[in-house]
């Protein structure tokens, strides 16, 4: 309910897993729209997800065409009778896009909260981090670091001292103490963040190496 609560007041909320970020990112919507009635069309994504008017969203590939990349964040701020998205960035100049409905429905998200690799590089106000199992030293580092003004830990704990044991654990722990199914977690995260078709730079042409052929001096 806290991290619900954060992500609905606008904080960033930043999770371990696609799994947890999916949970929360339905949460923090039903959260938003408790106590108030649906305004305007909305769209069903192939998530399963529903977006409308006033949701922080993501799109999730690139489209040069369409002016968005992958993971760039924006404001729906209307939806046209054929489920087409007018998406706003207040940091964006030019004029807001407009996603026609077969994008909309496969490459758009709710970004209400988010994973550690997607909260890379960016900065807010403030960020609500979950703890876990799988939450590991560097990945807290990351997602505590990305708040300016205020960054909270959130993890469920039976006494306050239990809370700074799994807190000390954290930062005792490195991406080989949590296994073969958390790093398969972490190259899908990589591959999701940076597509698996990254072009690698040939390698530098090398000259050839000096001889080492050692000659006595001429007599």
């Amino acid at each position: 309910m806290a991290l619900a609560e954060a992500g609905a007041g606008g904080d960033l909320v930043i999770a371990d897993t696609r799994e947890q970020v999916a949970n929360l990112n339905a949460e923090i919507r039903d959260h938003r729209a408790a106590g108030r009635a649906e305004h305007g069309r909305t769209v069903a994504t192939a998530r399963g997800e529903r977006i409308g008017p006033g949701d922080r969203v993501a799109t999730r590939h690139n489209d040069p065409d369409l002016q968005v990349a992958n993971r760039q964040t924006w404001t729906v701020t209307s939806i046209g009778v054929d489920g087409s998205l007018r998406l706003h960035d207040p940091h964006r100049y030019g004029r807001d896009p407009e996603i026609p409905v077969d994008y909309a429905t496969q490459f758009v998200e709710l970004a209400y909260a988010t994973t550690v690799h997607g909260a890379q590089g960016e900065t807010v106000e403030s960020a609500h981090v979950r703890i876990g199992e799988h939450t590991g030293a560097a990945s807290a580092y990351v997602a505590m670091t990305r708040g300016r003004d205020v960054n909270t830990a959130h993890l469920v704990a039976d006494t306050l001292q239990d809370a700074k044991r799994q807190w000390i654990d954290v930062f005792g722990r490195d991406r080989a103490d949590l296994g073969p199914a958390h790093a398969r977690r972490q190259a899908l995260d990589g591959i999701d963040r940076y597509g698996p078709h990254v072009r690698r730079r040939p390698a530098p042409s090398r000259p050839p190496a000096p001889s080492m052929q050692s000659r006595g001096p001429s007599l």
